[in-house]
């Protein structure tokens, strides 16, 4: 997406961002020059249509839209995770993927050292474009999540605000794995997500979960994963532990939000 001379899609691993345009008074931030980074095979098979097309980009990202999408519970589910990131600790904060509604811009108004990676430069150009509505900039590069180009212990906070479900199950080992390593000891990854299947009727009502898992075609997997469990294998191939700190159940444990703290 090109806009003001902005082009997200020359900026590739390792691309330096920096606030180098202005529009009407607010600067905002640019890539410089980087090789590319390759696209996904999952996020272009199962989800371009919804995160890769000009359209599609533009349609999700109204908030009454995102709402709807998450049975009217993105509110609650962005507040819990803004409380579990306690932003007057946060210190360096990583946001791991874009994402769709308000929560980086409120983000951002709340840590003054925040970073935001994503693979798409199409997602990084709509979190730009939000952020410069509201004055704000943070540092953005784009990166995959399951390989990111920052050295071990740079971060005190990750966040990953629905991210698990979307991914296949070893690419979600990845970017768990990639989080815990680039934390620092004694940082915390907060984890917004759906919560484990079970007696929630979304869980046990079969036309509805046949329209969810159509819909998110790794969210059966995900839903099949002990999370704990998974962040202690995570953990370990990172080299470190991994502590479960506090949990929020939300809509009948359909979703939550979790915080780890890395030992």
């Amino acid at each position: 997406m090109e806009q003001g001379g902005v082009q997200p899609e020359t900026a590739g691993d390792g691309a330096r961002w920096s606030a180098a345009s202005e529009m009407n008074g607010t600067v905002a931030t640019v890539p410089e020059r980087a090789p590319a980074v390759a696209m996904p095979d999952y996020l272009v098979r199962h989800y371009g249509w919804a995160y890769l097309n000009r359209f599609a980009v533009w349609f999700f990202d109204h908030q009454p839209i995102i709402n709807a999408i998450l049975f009217g519970q993105y509110r609650k589910i962005m507040n819990a995770t803004l409380r579990l990131i306690q932003p007057e600790k946060a210190g360096r904060t990583i946001q791991l993927a874009a994402v769709y509604g308000k929560l980086t811009p409120i983000l951002a108004s709340h840590i003054g050292d925040l970073d935001l990676v994503d693979v798409a430069p199409i997602q990084l150009e709509a979190a730009r474009r939000k952020l410069a509505a509201d004055g704000r900039e943070i540092r953005m590069r784009r990166m995959n999540v399951e390989s990111l180009d920052y050295p071990r212990g740079s971060f005190d906070t990750a966040v990953m605000f629905l991210l698990l479900h979307e991914l296949p199950t070893q690419a979600r080992r990845n970017s768990l794995t990639e989080a815990l390593r680039v934390l620092k000891p004694g940082g915390r990854l907060v984890i917004a997500e759906y919560g484990e299947k079970r007696r929630h009727p979304f869980h046990w009502f079969p036309p509805a979960r046949w329209v969810l898992e159509r819909a998110e075609p790794f969210l059966g997997g995900f839903w099949r994963e002990n999370l704990d469990r998974v962040m202690v294998e995570c953990a370990e191939q990172a080299g470190c532990r991994v502590t479960r700190d506090e949990g929020v159940s939300i809509f009948g444990g359909f979703y939550r939000v979790v915080r780890y703290v890395r030992d």
